[in-house]
């Protein structure tokens, strides 16, 4: 079909025989197969449809015409010539060149320009500027292959043309291309040169490489007209090149007349091909290449772009087409070589070229044409009937009424959320898994790995490795571009102890189009084309013979240059160094994302064309942007940056981090204010909080999971079972022998809240020196606060009190803390390890959460943790590093009620499993039974909401007021979580697929006040992603 946008700029004949057509067929069908009385009906009603439309498109075709014929009649001879030459400027800081151009455009009425490099304001004051001095409305034209972004820095560019082909996705590609469009016409660009559907079947080819498709000519043509159409559907003409085809050669035609030496038979079968399938399709534009093409024009040393026997007589007769062809740039040698200016640009007219680009000088090539004309080699017709297709084109593209292009929120709009979207998507589905050897990828028992991550060709840390953090504990290393054996021997010896390595390949990659994919194009020409080195070969050897990752951010050529080739455990063709590229190809690697792409190109014999392999769906955690999940970025960024900026404002808290994973994705991350009001550290997504009471679900709770998964816990059992210390005897009162697990767990066993133990340690508000020591020693193992040891003795004590404290009537919820200060030792009691270690083995590590953690002072620095209270009743210091809940603290830190310290982003791998039924990163933790049964509401009779351990919604949450609501008027009966005394909340809902992280020091300096709870600053935020759900 054709593109039916411009349909009508060079096609109206077709349209209405096509109409007729269509008619006539469906005249005959309805003969074939319905009775005569309906088919009379049904024609009545088609007749009268299709007399209207055909009405509004002949009434469209007329105002065209007119408008057409009243513009060129207003043009003075001169001025349709200089209709058909674009001119180039570039919307940078040479002020001189823009007003040649607005000269030019001012005496001779020029058709269109060609703009390049500059910055997106400058550019939209530049397009206002020329179409303001113009007579006739200019075409703005761009050579903006993977977007805007090509030419203009700050907005979003797009991969090359071989990445996209990677996706085998021409729906996607249709994606990328609309929107490429959108940002052109914000900029008040009609035209953009592409796409490019040259066959890249040559790996030495200087000047297309990345930015053709691939080697298949049916794949190329198909990626190419998904591209077009995602132009042309949205109002920008798209110009095919290089016609006849230039991804065969080794020269560049800026340089040189290249040659194209093939039989008319191959011609047809490959390079012609896709230029064939497009002109058929509707292209509004095709770009004739400076190309020497033998078989097809056999005149000496004729270029292509002035071959009447391959424009007129291939493009034009043989093919029928009529849309414009525009010449590759005149001042290129590949034309200059058959003639000089002044002449070649008459020759190209011609040939049958509508439209001169970038002429070495304009005036020249006005001067030339005029001179053909007198001499007879062109004729009056020839330029008229040029120019009334330029004039179509502009009215086309809506210059019938030209508007000034705004420049507020012009960045805004070029790098909207819809832009970047499309950019992920087809980066995600065109990375390559090439090796993948014993299902390796995506990485699994995280806790098994010493992951060592290598960039090669940086020496700074790279979005890869930051990326690659996120999902474990990592440890960078770097070679530089042009290492040396002995570095490469000195990293080898540091790699030693590590199981597995991810390497990067970052082969250099210049953002110039002339420089990004072949080395002979460097001012420093490499040894090999794509900048392999005979150290990198000998590193892709040594990392081939041990268990490693390799990801090549370069032409996937690069990986061809490797002379002795030994496929590593895991390969990863990423094409480009983009650094979002650099993240999803993290992703895939972890499993956040699956592999998809396809190899667009052959790898000598290593890899032919289509390889790929795939793996299943998501198991990890994805990192993405909210509109991947139907979200509103604009929106939630506004509501919730206006709640935390408010609440920091009021000092409720210093500073937070806000977190939301929907589907697995995690969509929103952010973080606000400063560790302390003095705001001299700004909050950052690596540090540490005090999670507070959140510890009871994220470390108790978890054990208490394992253990009942494990059947060495009954919860249906009472709790004296496996806390002999309850159990009453002789000379050994208790008043909770009979207390269920499942009622403590519940919160209505009658336990009390709170006791102060600290407080027994201290007389007249001084510490007893029997029972602290400022140096760990002997008995004194319990480190309260830095360099302040209590001796352990003081376990039993906390036993003891606690089983001798008050208990209240059971079957009425009341909240209490104590029996989680038990649950570690029980733990130990039952699974012979250590508190943490059990933690660690069972969930933190495997999980990749090596930032949950006790006692984070001995594996972080002081630095990277959030400061809590200035501690003025018992420590007398400001607590940083060691647990703010005093309870915690006088167990050394490693409690069931408190302790743990988390960045969001290590939390949210729990909350997730959590979510999931016990389910992450391809493991399963815990069973759904189990999960299903602590999640729900235990005890709805007695008004009590609570699950096992988790708080949850209240009972017919939906049916209450909004204030009456908990936590929020959303959450739904199925969701669960907890609130932290420090000023953290953690929540997840599986009837949305939502999790929740919400961290903060709001006791920072003091606990009094608790304006942070008062302003429910963190129920309202959790409310504002489910308002966005629901919108």
């Amino acid at each position: 079909m054709r593109c039916q946008c411009f349909q009508n700029c060079f096609y109206n004949n077709d349209k209405q025989k096509t109409t007729t057509t269509h008619f006539i067929f469906i005249y005959k069908f309805l003969i074939k197969h319905i009775q005569v009385k309906k088919i009379i009906l049904i024609l009545l009603v088609f007749s009268a449809v299709w007399s209207k439309l055909n009405a509004q498109s002949l009434s469209e075709t007329q105002e065209q015409q007119q408008w057409v014929d009243s513009v060129f009649q207003s043009l003075t001879p001169d001025q349709r010539i200089a209709q058909l030459i674009w001119v180039n400027s570039a919307a940078n800081k040479n002020i001189a060149g823009q007003i040649k151009v607005a000269e030019l455009i001012k005496k001779y009425n020029l058709g269109g320009v060609i703009l390049f490099s500059g910055d997106p304001e400058r550019q939209v004051k530049l397009v206002n500027s020329y179409q303001a001095s113009a007579q006739t409305p200019l075409l703005i034209a761009m050579d903006a292959e993977w977007g805007v972004g090509m030419r203009l820095p700050g907005v979003v560019s797009f991969p090359y043309n071989m990445m996209l082909g990677a996706s085998d996705n021409p729906e996607l590609i249709k994606k990328v291309s609309s929107e490429m469009a959108y940002q052109m016409k914000r900029l008040g660009v009609q035209v953009n040169f592409g796409p490019v559907i040259d066959i890249n079947t040559q790996p030495l080819n200087p000047i297309i490489g990345m930015r053709s498709f691939g080697e298949s000519p049916e794949k190329v043509a198909e990626y190419g007209l998904a591209y077009m159409q995602g132009l042309q559907e949205n109002g920008i003409i798209a110009v095919a090149k290089h016609f006849p085809g230039h991804g065969d050669t080794k020269s560049d035609s800026h340089l040189t007349l290249p040659l194209v030496p093939y039989s008319k038979e191959r011609l047809n079968k490959v390079e012609l091909y896709p230029f064939k399938k497009l002109t058929e399709a509707g292209i509004a534009g095709v770009m004739s290449a400076h190309l020497h093409v033998p078989q097809l024009d056999d005149t000496k040393g004729i270029p292509s772009s002035l071959s009447p026997q391959i424009i007129n007589g291939i493009l034009r007769n043989e093919w029928g087409y009529r849309g414009l062809v525009i010449t590759d740039a005149m001042n290129m040698a590949g034309a200059r070589s058959f003639s000089k200016p002044g002449e070649i640009e008459a020759l190209a007219l011609k040939a049958g070229n509508d439209i001169i680009e970038f002429p070495k000088d304009a005036e020249l090539a006005i001067a030339g044409i005029k001179k053909a004309l007198e001499k007879g080699m062109l004729t009056w017709e020839e330029i008229n009937r040029k120019c009334k297709k330029v004039l179509i084109a502009k009215y086309q593209t809506g210059l019938k009424h030209v508007k000034s292009v705004s420049s507020k929120n012009l960045l805004q709009d070029l790098n909207n959320p819809q832009v970047k979207l499309a950019k992920r998507k087809i980066i995600e589905a065109s990375l390559t898994l090439l090796e993948n050897q014993n299902k390796l990828l995506p990485l699994k028992r995280l806790d098994t790995l010493r992951v060592a991550c290598l960039a090669v060709g940086r020496t700074q840390e790279t979005p890869f490795q930051k990326m690659l953090a996120k999902y474990t504990q990592t440890e960078n290393f770097f070679l530089p571009e042009h290492f040396t054996d002995n570095e490469l021997k000195a990293l080898k010896t540091k790699l030693k102890k590590y199981n597995l390595v991810i390497a990067g390949i970052h082969l250099y990659e210049s953002k110039r189009r002339h420089s990004m994919q072949v080395g002979n194009m460097q001012k420093i020409k490499p040894k090999r084309p794509y900048g392999l080195t005979d150290e990198t070969e000998n590193l892709l050897t040594w990392l081939a013979d041990r268990k490693s990752v390799e990801v090549f951010f370069s032409s996937p050529y690069a990986l061809a240059e490797v002379r002795n080739f030994t496929p590593p455990s895991g390969l990863v063709m990423a094409y480009q160094n983009d650094p979002l590229v650099q993240e999803l190809s993290a992703q895939l690697i972890f499993g956040g994302i699956k592999a998809s792409g396809k190899l667009p190109v052959s790898l000598n014999n290593y890899y032919k064309i289509g390889d790929g392999l795939k793996t299943n769906q998501p198991i990890r955690l994805k990192y993405t942007i909210p509109e991947e999940a139907g979200m509103n970025s604009k929106r939630l960024n506004h509501r919730i940056d206006s709640i935390v900026n408010d609440a920091i404002q009021q000092k409720a808290t210093p500073g937070c981090s806000v977190l939301a994973a929907k589907d697995g994705k995690i969509i929103f991350h952010k973080t606000y204010g400063y560790h302390t009001y003095d705001k001299s550290i700004p909050v950052s997504e690596d540090d540490l909080y005090d999670l507070a009471s959140v510890t009871k679900i994220s470390g108790a709770l978890a054990a208490i999971l394992k253990l009942t998964d494990e059947g060495k816990i009954n919860i249906d059992d009472k709790f004296s079972n496996d806390w002999h210390d309850w159990k009453k005897r002789l000379f050994h009162q208790s008043n909770k022998e009979n207390l269920g697990w499942r009622e403590i767990l519940a919160h209505q066993s009658g336990l009390i809240p709170y006791l102060n133990y600290w407080r027994e340690t201290a007389k007249d508000g001084k510490l007893q020196k029997r029972w602290y020591s400022f140096q760990q020693a002997g008995d004194y193992q319990l480190e309260v606060a830095p360099g302040l040891f209590l001796n352990k003795k003081f376990k039993k004590k906390i036993y003891k009190d606690i089983r001798l404290s008050k208990l209240n009537p059971p079957g009425k919820y009341k909240y209490s803390g104590l029996s989680f200060l038990l649950i570690p030792q029980i733990t130990e009691d039952l699974s012979g390890e250590s508190f943490p270690a059990f933690l660690e083995a069972n969930y933190y590590h495997p999980l990749g959460a090596y930032k949950l953690t006790y006692n984070p002072l001995k594996k972080f620095s002081k630095d990277r943790i959030i400061p809590t209270e200035y501690d003025a009743y018992y420590r007398k210091q400001q607590i940083q590093g060691t647990v703010h809940d005093e309870a915690a603290a006088v167990m050394g830190g490693i409690s069931g009620n408190a302790g743990l310290f988390a960045n969001a982003n290590d939390l949210a791998k729990l909350m997730q499993m959590y979510l999931q039924m016990g389910t992450y990163g391809g493991q399963q933790y815990l069973s759904t039974k189990t999960m299903k049964e602590f999640t729900r509401v235990q005890f709805p009779q007695n008004n009590n909401r609570r699950g096992l351990g988790f708080d949850k919604a209240a009972l017919n949450n939906h049916e209450l007021p909004p204030a009456d609501s908990y936590p929020c008027p959303g959450a739904s009966p199925e969701s669960f979580g907890h609130f932290g005394f420090t000023g953290t909340f953690v929540w997840a809902d599986p009837a949305y697929n939502l999790v929740y992280i919400f961290l903060s020091n709001r006791v920072y300096q003091t606990r009094k006040g608790n304006l942070l709870g008062k302003l429910n600053v963190r129920t309202n935020i959790l409310q504002v992603f489910y308002d966005e759900l629901k919108d």
